[in-house]
């Protein structure tokens, strides 16, 4: 993406962007405004309080967070959009169609992963406290926090995708075309942006947001960085703990990096396998006559 006053085009965008995010948030805010507590809900630093009706109130909190990144990620998609004058698909999976099957593929992987990570975190000395198993909440409150988390968690992470590795990472494309670069750029941008202050928890996101910036890249979309994102947080608030838990910082161990090394060795395996699958023949170079 080649622009006239790249300079001015950013000033333009951030102006826009700026306006249509508060007019959308703003609209999102009077909607939910007659909820009743859950301004302080979302405003809490603390978990939800326990009790065998906690999850009605996990699932409230989830959707109504998913509305609001969802709305802002919708203002920062329109406002690029416009301002560098370019059809929306160009930000998502530019030159191409949705591809399903590359979401799929995504959300497999890290389902897979966190699978197979939930015994290491166990031997570290984690705790466990799976919501979805846990009889102390209500049949049917488990069900509504399943399908709550499946929808907010699907529009969250979305949303966080299309801010960061379609908008921000077509940006900064303007300034640098090395990918080892934008993939350090925007796993930094995407930590700093949860506001977590624990280290640990830090460089761990940011190995995130490298990896899934690293699929966008190789893959030519979002759709199996979104899958990845979302088999993440749903593996998280469903089968780990519940959602406003999981949100709250805490203090780690460097030792807590390992697992997360290892995903993202694995992931660049996986990510590559469905690369290689994707790859159009007609892109490939011919190969030379055999003497």
């Amino acid at each position: 993406m080649t622009v006239t006053h790249p300079w001015r085009r950013l000033g333009s965008f951030i102006f826009l962007a700026a306006l249509l995010v508060m007019v959308l948030a703003l609209a999102v805010g009077v909607a939910i405004a007659g909820i009743p507590g859950l301004r302080d809900q979302l405003v809490s630093l603390e978990p939800l309080p326990d009790g065998p009706l906690r999850l009605i109130d996990e699932s409230l909190q989830v959707l109504v967070l998913g509305a609001i990144l969802g709305a802002m990620a919708l203002g920062i998609l329109l406002a690029a959009a416009l301002t560098y004058r370019r059809p929306i698909r160009d930000f998502l999976w530019p030159g191409r169609r949705f591809d399903a099957g590359q979401l799929g593929a995504g959300f497999l992987a890290m389902a897979c992963i966190f699978i197979i990570s939930i015994p290491i975190y166990l031997a570290m000395g984690s705790e466990w406290a799976p919501p979805v198993l846990d009889p102390l909440y209500l049949d049917h409150t488990r069900l509504t926090y399943v399908l709550a988390m499946i929808v907010g968690l699907l529009v969250a992470a979305a949303a966080e995708e299309v801010v960061c590795r379609g908008v921000l990472l077509r940006l900064t494309g303007l300034v640098t075309r090395r990918p080892l670069v934008l993939c350090l750029i925007n796993g930094v941008v995407f930590s700093a942006i949860h506001m977590d202050p624990d280290p640990v928890s830090f460089v761990a996101r940011a190995l995130s947001g490298g990896i899934w910036t690293w699929a966008a890249l190789r893959l030519g979309g979002l759709e199996f960085a979104v899958g990845a994102h979302l088999a993440n947080n749903l593996g998280i608030a469903l089968f780990w703990e519940p959602f406003s838990q999981a949100t709250v910082s805490r203090e780690s161990a460097w030792i807590d990096l390992a697992p997360e090394v290892l995903t993202t060795v694995v992931m660049v395996i996986m990510i590559e396998r469905v690369a290689r699958r994707y790859v159009d023949p007609a892109d490939r170079l011919p190969a030379r006559p055999a003497p």
